[in-house]
């Protein structure tokens, strides 16, 4: 019973020498992803915002057109009416 105590204490010992550094590798981490993540969107924001100067046009042509159809199941459109009673 006694050595099942030293183990346990052995073990919180050991994970509150080590949790801060586990802390602080899961935050270095997490702080590097967003950090690129941030620079990733400020280089597309200031990127459209370069192309779009005040005043000009500027019509993107690298979207796919689409052809949609209208099914005839779709319905058919409906003016509203009110109804009283």
């Amino acid at each position: 019973m006694s050595d099942f105590i030293l183990v346990l204490i052995a073990i919180f010992i050991v994970f509150g020498v080590f949790r801060r550094y586990f802390f602080f590798l899961i935050m270095s981490a997490v702080s590097k992803k967003l950090f690129k993540e941030m620079q990733k969107q400020q280089k597309g924001h200031s990127y459209a915002h370069q192309r779009n100067e005040e005043g000009k046009v500027h019509v993107d042509t690298s979207s796919k057109k689409q052809n949609k159809r209208i099914n005839d199941d779709d319905g058919e459109y409906v003016d509203y009416v009110e109804i009283k009673d």
